[in-house]
């Protein structure tokens, strides 16, 4: 090999092997995306889509409360005992703030308990407690669980486990279109 060929090939080396990085980056992040969505789907797979099935019952604090056709709903299946819905509840409590939120607390005990779990955390979004298996009905088994009813009673968007505030106005906005 020729010293002038070497020289080039070695001047050339630190151009070449970042964009191998960059594909096993690329790579990387497009399996780590495929898996993530393989997952999700799985959660989902019972959640059910179509007509939002009738959703009535007497909030903790004793109000009456349902799912009415004529206005976008977030309904959220929740339990006092999920690390996850830990981190959702926050944020539908500031949905809760501007949007029409229906929460069931699954397996999270008495009126009582959960009030008080409610008062701790400072969340003020309408709690109804699940002794009628209201999860069941709706396909939720993965906690928490968010469906977004549209004006019609359909359910337009589900998903479950960790969710931000930002993606369940923007699909509550896409609902009310």
């Amino acid at each position: 090999m020729s010293s002038t060929f070497k020289s080039l090939v070695s001047k050339l080396k630190p151009f070449v092997k970042p964009k191998r990085k960059r594909y096993r980056y690329l790579r990387d992040a497009a399996l780590m995306v495929l898996v993530a969505f393989a997952l999700l789907s799985y959660q989902q797979r019972n959640m059910i889509s179509g007509e939002a099935p009738p959703l009535r019952g007497i909030t903790t604090q004793g109000q009456p409360i349902a799912l009415e056709r004529g206005q976008v709903t977030l309904v959220y299946f929740w339990g006092t005992w999920c690390p996850v819905c830990r981190v959702t509840s926050p944020m539908v409590n500031r949905v809760a703030e501007q949007h029409k939120v229906i929460s069931i607390a699954v397996a999270s005990g008495t009126d009582g308990e959960i009030n008080q779990f409610m008062a701790e955390h400072g969340y003020q979004f309408d709690v109804i407690g699940d002794e009628e298996m209201l999860h069941q009905a709706w396909g939720a088994s993965v906690f928490p669980a968010i469906y977004i009813v549209d004006k019609q009673g359909q359910i337009r968007f589900k998903t479950s486990g960790a969710t931000s505030s930002w993606g369940m106005r923007l699909r509550l906005l896409l609902a009310a279109w």
